[in-house]
C-alpha cells in the first residue's frame, strides 16, 4: 500500500526534501517510534543523476536529528558492480561518514535465505527456464536486527526485470553470485526484448513471490523516484512514490501462486497493448 504520492511535471528540491522528511514520520508512526538502527539501501553510482544519493543524505540527516545516537548503515546496492571509492561515496551521499558506508561483497558477504522453487521459475516463463533459483543476500541485511529499512531507488525500463528498482534493490542489488547469475540467464532466455519496459516479467513475478515468503519480517519501505525531461529537455524529478509492500503481493505459505495471481498475465497482456499502439 502507498504512504504517499508526488507527481508534478517537476518536482522541486524542497518538495523532495519534504518528502525525506515525511518518509521518517511515517515510519515511526507505522513501523517503529524509535529508529535507533537504520539501514539506508540507496543505488550505487549508475543512478546518481537521479539524485538519489541527495535523498538518501536527507534522510539520514532527519533521522540523525530525531536520534542523534542512532546506529545508521548504508549499503550503496552495487550487485556486481565495483565499490565506490571514498571520493565517490562523499560526491554522491555528501555529508553521511564514509565509515558507516559499507560496499556490498556478493561473493564473501552473503547469507542464504532460502529458495525461488524451479517449479514457479518455469510456470512464470512458459517453460522457457526451469530450474530453481538460490536466493542469498547480504549478511548484514539478513543476520542484523534493524529498526527501519529504507530503500531508495530510481524507476527506469531495465533488460531483466522490466524496470529497475523495487524489490531488485534486495535480490540483484545485495544478491550473492548465484542468485545473480540464476536469476539473469532466466531473463535472458525469456528475452530481453519481452523484459524491458514491461510492468510485470517472469523475474519480478518470481522476485515479487520471493519477497512475500522470504523477506515479510524486514521492517522495510520504498522510496522510489521517477524521472522525466521537461519542454527544455531537462531531466527532471516527477514522481516519487513512498510505499510498503505492493498490494497484489501473494499471501504466503507452502503453496505456489497462479500466473493470475502474480499479476503476470494481465500485466503482460497490458504491456503488449501497450507496445501494440507504439
Amino acid at each position: 500500500m502507498p504512504w504517499f504520492i508526488l507527481k508534478a511535471d517537476t518536482i522541486s528540491e524542497e518538495q523532495i526534501k519534504a518528502a525525506a522528511r515525511q518518509l521518517v514520520v511515517e515510519a515511526r508512526a507505522r513501523i517503529a517510534p524509535s529508529l535507533k538502527r537504520v539501514l539506508l539501501l540507496p543505488p550505487d553510482l549508475t543512478r546518481a543523476h537521479s539524485g538519489a544519493g541527495k535523498v538518501t543524505e536527507w534522510i539520514y540527516r532527519e533521522i540523525m536529528a530525531i536520534e542523534p545516537h542512532a546506529h545508521v548503515r548504508v549499503i550503496p546496492t552495487l550487485g556486481q558492480h565495483v565499490p565506490h571509492t571514498e571520493a565517490e561515496n562523499k560526491w554522491m551521499f555528501g555529508s553521511i561518514p564514509n565509515e558507516i558506508i559499507v560496499p556490498h561483497d556478493w561473493c564473501r558477504g552473503i547469507s542464504h535465505v532460502g529458495e525461488i522453487p524451479a517449479s514457479l521459475v518455469k510456470q512464470t516463463t512458459g517453460g522457457i527456464a526451469n530450474w530453481p533459483i538460490p536466493v542469498d543476500l547480504n549478511s548484514a541485511l539478513m543476520d542484523e536486527s534493524w529498526d527501519l529499512i529504507v530503500n531508495v531507488g530510481h524507476v527506469v525500463p531495465h533488460e531483466v526485470l522490466g524496470f529497475a528498482n523495487h524489490n531488485k534493490n534486495y535480490f540483484i542489488g545485495l544478491g550473492g553470485k548465484q542468485t545473480i547469475c540464476a536469476s539473469h540467464i532466466a531473463a535472458a532466455v525469456y528475452g530481453i526484448e519481452n523484459n524491458l519496459g514491461c510492468l510485470m516479467t517472469p523475474l519480478r513475478a518470481c522476485f515479487n513471490f520471493a519477497e512475500d515468503t522470504l523477506l515479510r519480517h524486514l521492517p522495510d519501505v520504498y522510496f522510489q523516484i521517477v524521472m522525466q525531461r521537461d519542454s527544455e529537455n531537462r531531466l527532471v524529478t516527477s514522481g516519487i512514490f513512498c510505499r510498503r509492500r505492493s498490494g497484489d503481493l501473494p499471501s504466503g505459505g507452502a503453496s505456489l501462486p497462479s500466473t493470475e495471481r502474480l499479476g503476470l498475465r494481465k500485466a503482460r497482456e497490458e504491456d503488449h497493448r501497450r507496445h501494440a499502439g507504439r
